[in-house]
């Protein structure tokens, strides 16, 4: 039973370096991965951010254009203040967006139906220049 402790091998001190060496570059890949994952997500959710105003923009207008006393189809562009007033929120909508209203209708385009006007919402935010256009149509 006695054992021969003159034959151990064992892993040298170059051999423990490399080993953490290549573990090192292969973490500081994957680590690199994980950032830009991190930055595209970020700008994927200022954009939704901006998505989604829009479509409740849009959606606003949609249920209140038959309801308020303004005649859109006179006005061409429009502020937030204005969509607001057309809207009529029971609640401010408190957006840190820059949104303006593009109108057009049978006069200004002559592919536009007679009884649609179409209505281009734009929701910018101005600290990243993340912006959205959105189209869509209105029946008079």
């Amino acid at each position: 039973m006695t054992k021969n402790f003159h034959s151990q091998k064992g892993l040298t001190l170059i051999e423990v370096l490399i080993s953490i060496v290549l573990l090192g570059i292969i973490l500081t890949t994957f680590m690199g991965f994980f950032t830009q994952s991190s930055l595209f997500s970020k700008k994927n959710e200022e954009k939704l951010g901006t998505m989604q105003t829009a479509q409740m923009y849009i959606n606003l207008v949609e249920d209140n254009v038959s309801k308020s006393n303004i005649d859109i189809t006179k006005v061409t562009t429009l502020n937030k203040l204005q969509l607001d007033a057309i809207i009529k929120p029971i609640d401010p909508i408190v957006t840190p967006y820059t949104i303006t209203a593009v109108i057009k209708t049978k006069a200004s385009d002559v592919n536009i139906p007679d009884n649609l006007i179409q209505f281009k919402i734009t929701v910018k935010d101005p600290n990243t220049n993340s912006k959205s256009e959105t189209y869509t149509y209105l029946m008079k």
